[in-house]
């Protein structure tokens, strides 16, 4: 790994030892699963085996007599309680330019079941064991339905219709961009690509299952749920109206968190139960999945099916781009699902090249799966994918190599701030000197010679290229931070959410750093809405971005109220404080920042062994603009881990349902393949940091995703490039070996 350092920021470009494993390595994890509370219950979900049924009736009789069982819920309970339908952001209005209108999603199903896994019934007993038993005793008569199991099936003039408010299935239209423009530059173009392309569903799939903790008090009628969430406050906030009780009467908890993806942002039916069951038996109430219904109740990612059109001139240079897209919501719109789809990752539709004329249609559509949502990128990485696709196909077709095509129409520096055709203002960047840092580093023209080495051992070699940009930042652009000086301890409050991304090791590296204190006195308190009065939380590589200015902005006001210009020599900010009679002073400070844009140039080798269709990645080089780095080892670990994620969709991951029922096929890790430790060899990575951020004090870019967006079109990219010689232009993710075997035997 290298990095170009930025000492404009205290603390910035240190890798202090990780301050959050030590009890994580001794056992002591605070997870929802290892969570034990007096006279706590276990529940157990019973979830639809049909795709979509009418539901006529669920007899329960028998299951409320079986052994240790202490309630059994279906709709009718809920809605005599009043529970309201979980609620969703209508992020663009209808195909006919209304509200949009999308099926009301019950924590329990009422009238019709929309997926294979949706929730049915809740059985609460004394152990899980004694639920899940009573769960078989479960009578559910339900009416089978024609089922649309996704996409292109969902959007064919005989697919049933799933929503009244959704003609065709399609729920929601995003249009932007000059259609007058587009079509008069395509017509004039010299050369004009056109492909259609697939990003598959993928299961955001953390080491840790999803789970939920359920207590009612009594005494002060107000709930707690311990939850592995992402956004606390969010979830605070989406509840309160579905439980039909003020957000002051709801208390949420986070212990550790075992990854998140984004697949924990938002809340879920179970959210509501345990709850909702709680208040009912007046007990603890506990569920958690096991991996085979995580599979059947998360919410998923990606799923969309793009055709796409790029106009080139004679000198290759970007005339205009189309883009006709549909994106799977699944059974229910889940609260972000939209907005992603349509908006989020059309952000940066241009990716980072200029492209004078840009016209798009995003349609969101229904089918009979489960819900599909934010997942590692959030939209982004459908957006660059289908981009670099094109341009890889125009290099070839023209003969031009793909990174001097791509060089020929990077936004260059003397362009910068530049506002792209949606208004997002790229307010820093050194595109052309990122690309060229990464063509040194991975030998770019010295490829040819490995190529033909591989040729000699039997091999087909390729190399692929890609160039992303990201926006980071979250919907909410703004965080609040809390600092506080006790006797000999600095306590931050902070509304971002740690799930394994090193944020208390960050925190604690910019606290000591600017207020002169060891990393041993500074507290962080994150996850509980209780100890922190307001967050937006962790997604969408915001956290640092943000929730990081947040805090060195309160360390900056803290020092002002103490009289100090700079920060105190060693520990010593206690005894100042002491002096000048403000013992345990306490200040919050407020980051707001517009979107940034990180970027970077990744390039993928792979090679194919000929007799088997299995892909070897051989060398992977990244080169990323994050902004100033505060913690270099955590940044270099978030940057392989998205590249494996990226590389998971590139090679081997799919949710796959039955075309004809909408069942699902990979509903296990023996079916769901994902990338094991073996799949990249050693990364070579550059942090640049010559073009920080200047829409926030820190400088910093966001570092979460950047691989998840670079890494499938590179790979792609290398497969393609391998398979030249056998006349494939396009493959759609995942490159399975099989896929590729026939396609080199079947030329021969």
């Amino acid at each position: 790994m290298g990095t170009q350092a930025n000492t404009a920021i205290p603390g910035a470009g240190e890798s202090l030892p990780r301050v959050e494993d030590d009890h994580l390595l001794r056992g002591r994890g605070r997870f929802v699963g290892s969570l034990h509370l007096p006279g706590m219950a276990h529940a157990v979900v019973l979830r639809s085996m049909h795709a979509r049924a009418r539901l006529h009736d669920v007899d329960t009789v028998a299951a409320r007599k079986m052994p240790g069982v202490l309630g059994v819920f279906t709709s009718d309970d809920l809605l005599a309680s009043g529970i309201s339908p979980i609620g969703f952001h209508a992020a663009v209005p209808s195909e006919s330019g209304g509200e949009m209108s999308a099926p009301p999603r019950h924590a329990l199903a009422r009238n019709e079941l929309r997926h294979v896994g949706e929730p049915i019934a809740l059985v609460v007993a004394t152990s899980r064991y004694a639920a899940l038993d009573a769960a078989e005793r479960i009578e559910v008569k339900a009416e089978p339905l024609p089922a649309a199991s996704g996409l292109p099936q969902t959007l064919e003039p005989n697919a049933p219709q799933l929503w009244p408010g959704a003609p065709g299935n399609i729920v929601g239209r995003y249009e932007y961009g000059d259609a007058q423009a587009v079509a008069e530059a395509m017509h004039s173009a010299a050369h004009v690509v056109r492909l259609r392309i697939v990003n598959q569903r993928v299961a955001p799939t953390a080491m840790e299952p999803r789970g939920a903790v359920g207590v009612w008090h009594a005494d002060q009628q107000r709930f707690t749920l311990h939850a592995a969430s992402q956004t606390p406050h969010l979830t605070r906030q989406l509840l309160a109206p579905v439980l039909g009780v003020p957000e002051s009467a709801i208390h949420v908890k986070v212990g550790d968190i075992g990854g998140g993806f984004g697949s924990k942002v938002s809340i879920y039916p179970e959210d509501v139960l345990v709850l909702y069951a709680a208040r009912e038996l007046r007990c603890p109430v506990r569920w958690v999945a096991d991996r085979s219904e995580s599979f059947l109740s998360d919410m998923h990612g990606r799923d969309h099916l793009s055709e796409c059109e790029l106009a080139l001139d004679a000198a290759g240079r970007f005339l205009a781009l189309k883009v006709r897209d549909w994106a799977d919501m699944g059974a229910y719109i889940s609260f972000f699902g939209a907005a992603i789809a349509t908006r989020t990752g059309n952000r940066v539709a241009n990716g980072a090249y200029h492209i004078p004329f840009i016209h798009a249609e995003i349609r969101a559509v229904l089918s009979n799966t489960p819900p599909t949502g934010p997942y590692r990128g959030a939209g982004r990485p459908e957006t660059v994918y289908r981009l670099e696709r094109l341009i890889d196909v125009a290099a070839r077709r023209m003969a031009i190599d793909p990174a001097e095509l791509r060089r020929r129409n990077l936004i260059r520096p003397d362009q910068i701030p530049y506002t792209n055709v949606v208004g997002q203002t790229y307010d820093s960047g050194r595109f052309p000197a990122v690309l060229a840092q990464a063509l040194t580093r991975a030998d770019w023209h010295g490829f040819e010679g490995r190529r033909t080495a591989a040729q000699a051992r039997g091999r087909l070699r390729g190399r692929g290229i890609a160039y992303h940009i990201d926006s980071t930042s979250g919907i909410t652009p703004s965080e609040t931070a809390t600092l506080s000086l006790e006797a000999t301890t600095v306590t931050v409050r902070s509304g971002t959410q740690a799930m394994g991304q090193g944020l208390e090791t960050a925190y604690t590296q910019l606290v000591a750093a600017n207020l002169g204190v060891s990393p041993e006195r500074v507290r962080i308190i994150q996850g509980d809405t209780d100890r922190v009065s307001s967050g937006v939380g962790s997604y969408g590589s915001r956290s640092l971005y943000i929730g990081g200015a947040a805090i060195v902005q309160a360390t900056r006001t803290l020092l002002e109220q103490l009289g100090l210009a700079s920060p105190p020599a060693h520990n010593q900010i206690f005894s100042i404080a002491e002096s000048v009679g403000k013992p345990g002073c306490s200040v919050a400070a407020t980051a707001t920042s517009p979107f940034c844009f990180p970027n970077g140039c990744h390039i993928c080798e792979v090679e194919i062994d000929p007799a088997t269709g299995e892909v070897s990645i051989e060398r992977y080089t990244a080169v990323d603009d994050v902004g100033t780095v505060i913690h270099p080892v955590i940044v270099e670990g978030q940057t392989w881990g998205a590249v494996v994620q990226g590389l998971g969709q590139a090679l081997l991951e799919h949710v796959v349902h039955d075309p004809d029922s909408a069942q699902l096929l990979t509903g296990s890790l023996m079916d769901y393949a994902l990338p094991r430790a073996t799949l990249l060899p050693a990364m070579d990575t550059l942090l640049d940091q010559k073009a920080p951020s200047t829409t926030g004090i820190l400088g910093a870019k966001g570092a979460g995703e950047g691989g998840a967006l670079g890494a499938p079109p590179a790979a792609v990219s290398a497969v393609m490039d391998a398979l030249s010689e056998f006349g494939t232009e396009h493959m759609d993710m995942p490159l399975l070996p099989e896929r590729i075997w026939r396609i080199i035997h079947s030329k021969h």
